[in-house]
């Protein structure tokens, strides 16, 4: 026999953290697919377009920590940028394993504080300008192999406008 149970629906607060939380972790899958990208183009350079497509399906089970690993391992950027990588990770790592220590109270009465929607909103920023510096990388490399990226990097420059782009 199943007893009545009522749910207490979540309030505004609670559904901002929802959203908050969806955005930084979309963002940071984002900059785990681009890394993927990333690593199947510089790690693959000859490589046709199949035989990089089945690279690429590999490379994009990477979770960001190892995919990070990889990218390091084989200097695929820069030192500062990969200290940058390096600190996204455990902003993202204390994102999906520890937002809620410490939180604990505040979530079960409802009460989320200001400083963890701007702590978890600049997670999500730091994503997105990764994801960038990533994309401006790639295009810059494919220009180095002497392809034209003149139509890509107009369409990235939109995108990071806001624009929404459709193919």
């Amino acid at each position: 026999m199943k007893k009545n149970v009522i749910k207490i629906p979540a309030n505004n607060n609670e559904i901002n953290l929802y959203c908050f939380l969806g955005e930084a972790i979309l963002k940071t899958q984002m900059v785990e697919q681009a890394l993927s990208y990333s690593i199947t183009l510089k790690m693959n350079p000859a490589e046709t377009k199949e035989q990089a497509d089945e690279c690429l399906k590999q490379n994009q089970s990477y979770t960001l920590g190892k995919a990070i690993k990889i990218a390091i391992k084989e200097n695929l950027y820069n030192l500062s940028f990969q200290d940058e990588l390096n600190a996204f990770l455990q902003q993202r790592n204390w994102l999906v394993h520890k937002v809620i220590i410490g939180n604990e109270e505040d979530f079960n009465a409802g009460n989320i504080k200001e400083e963890l929607f701007y702590k978890i909103k600049d997670i999500s920023d730091k994503a997105e300008s990764i994801k960038y510096v990533i994309e401006y990388d790639l295009i810059n490399f494919c220009s180095s192999k002497g392809k034209d990226m003149s139509e890509t990097h107009a369409l990235l420059k939109l995108q990071e406008q806001g624009i929404r782009i459709r193919k």
